[in-house]
This record gives C-alpha cells, sequence and structure tokens, in this order.
C-alpha cells in the first residue's frame, strides 16, 4: 500500500475514493459559511479540481457527502444553505461561478417549500442526502424540518428537472429528525 500526507487548507469533513480509482475526493470545511469540494490526483497527489459551496455573508452551509455514479466520471453533492436546499451535479473539471449556479438544482422553488429548515449545530449533515440510480438520474430525499416532512423524488439531471412527481409525507417524529 502506497500512502502520503496530503495537507489540506481546511479540516476534512468527508473523503471518498472515486470509483475509477484516479481521485479522492474531499468535502471539507472553513466556517459554517464556507465549504469546498477538492479532489487529488491518486498518482500525483496535486489539487485538480475545487469548488467553494457558499462563501457569501449570509450563507450557512451545511453538507457532508459527495455521491458518484458507477463508473466514477460523475458526482453530485447535496448541501444546504440558510434553509435553501441544493443539489450540485459536477465532473472532474472546475468550473466557473456561473455555471455552477446556471447547473445548480434549487429543490426548494421545485417542491414549493419555504427556507425555514435549519441544521443542528455542530452537525455537518444537511438534512437531505442522494444516490445516483445510473449517470444522469439521481435519488433525493430531504427532511423539511419546519413542517417535520419527508420528501423524496428522483432528479434527472440530463433534463434539470425533477422526473415524474415528487413525493411527501408528514413525520411522526422532532424536527432534529436528519
Amino acid at each position: 500500500t502506497k500512502s502520503k500526507n496530503v495537507e489540506t487548507k481546511f479540516p476534512i469533513v468527508t473523503c471518498i475514493i472515486s470509483y475509477d480509482s484516479t481521485r479522492a475526493i474531499t468535502v471539507i470545511k472553513k466556517n459554517d459559511r464556507e465549504f469546498h469540494i477538492m479532489m487529488y490526483s491518486l498518482q500525483t497527489y496535486e489539487n485538480t479540481f475545487t469548488e467553494m459551496i457558499g462563501g457569501n455573508e449570509d450563507s450557512y452551509i451545511r453538507c457532508k457527502e459527495v455521491q458518484q455514479n458507477a463508473a466514477g466520471q460523475k458526482y453530485a453533492l447535496m448541501y444546504v444553505d440558510d434553509g435553501k436546499f441544493r443539489l450540485r451535479v459536477f465532473g472532474k473539471e472546475t468550473r466557473d461561478v456561473e455555471t455552477i449556479q446556471r447547473e445548480e438544482f434549487d429543490i426548494n422553488a421545485a417542491i414549493g417549500i419555504n427556507d425555514y429548515t435549519m441544521p443542528i449545530q455542530g452537525f455537518a449533515d444537511p438534512f437531505c442526502t442522494c444516490s445516483f440510480i445510473d449517470d444522469d438520474r439521481i435519488f433525493v430525499q430531504l427532511f423539511y424540518n419546519h413542517d417535520l416532512t419527508h420528501y423524496h423524488f428522483i432528479y434527472d439531471h440530463s433534463k434539470g428537472a425533477i422526473e415524474d412527481n415528487f413525493y411527501s409525507k408528514k413525520m411522526q417524529c422532532t424536527s432534529k429528525n436528519f
């Protein structure tokens, strides 16, 4: 087994190895307003990809896990920014801010919820997760703690829309259920 220490700018929240065994993909946290997705080559250990999440004065970010398609070529990350649920899908190439904003999926607008969800202080959990079904379709689920409702749907990245309908279920739980 070959290993090498690679320093990151900020603490690592999560780290995965791409299924094609070419990248280590990390989510790092600068502070509550700014997280970063960073990829490192497993050959050279150099940083090959960086995208910021948040970074605005009014941001309050929670994100945790990067998911990948079966080939390890396409990735997705769910996060919440001050009550706004977002899904970011990306590849191995760093994009400019305008492209990221244009391609990011605004879940609140799509399912008609407000931005009243607040994650628990001290946890990275954003009350939402996703998983690739195939290269373009992603299963998404979230917990809207304002009214204790669980939502789930299939998002088609190639169409930039929810496939069919979303589903919701009022839960018998507390607002800290995640």
